[in-house]
């Protein structure tokens, strides 16, 4: 799965999001967000941000209502999170063991919100039963983590194939999958 059928999908069933895309990053930009990250992008993620640095505006959010965030809003949002990065107990994950109990982990890179501090991580330091590289939901209402995806592209394909199945309607700025209001209550389901 590329970003290409993601923006297949929209260009043909919801141009208007569409032009909400920004052209990719530069290497310079990878580079940059890199040393900013203290960590390397996975060849999956630096190929995403390559293809689409993410969206323009905030609402509505592309990614069935999540803002896709630019690849410098993804180093902010990484240093926001480390700061209240730790152990919490009460954090369990579906499946069961595949994200680590924590509130943020140096591992994840944030690359969606919901504007209210949730929204969906790349895991690249997964709990025993998990992925590197598996995309997780996180944030202070997401007390279950859920895996959606086994990647960044392969999050993207399912995105696309909701658009293409009818799945996901757009009203102005109101972006739904299957009629749900918050897409993050609407994966709980899902998953």
């Amino acid at each position: 799965m590329t970003v290409q059928q993601f923006t297949d999908a929209l260009t043909h069933h919801f141009p208007q999001l569409r032009e909400d895309l920004r052209p990719g990053v530069r290497p310079a930009g990878l580079a940059e967000a890199e040393r900013h990250l203290g960590q390397p992008l996975p060849p999956a993620v630096r190929d995403t941000y390559l293809a689409c640095d993410g969206q323009l505006d905030v609402v509505p959010g592309v990614l069935l209502g999540l803002r896709w965030l630019p690849l410098d809003d993804v180093v902010r949002e990484y240093a926001t999170w480390l700061d209240l990065a730790g152990e919490d107990t009460g954090l369990d994950s579906r499946p069961p063991g595949a994200v680590r109990p924590v509130t943020f982990s140096p591992g994840w890179l944030p690359f969606a919100s919901d504007g209210g501090g949730n929204g969906l991580a790349v895991d690249l330091q997964p709990g025993p039963a998990g992925t590197a590289g598996q995309v997780i939901t996180f944030g202070p209402d997401e007390t279950t983590r859920l895996v959606l995806a086994s990647s960044l592209p392969a999050f993207l394909g399912w995105v696309a194939d909701q658009i293409e199945a009818g799945r996901v309607t757009v009203e102005g700025n109101d972006v739904r999958l299957n009629g749900a209001t918050s897409f993050l209550d609407a994966a709980r389901t899902l998953v």
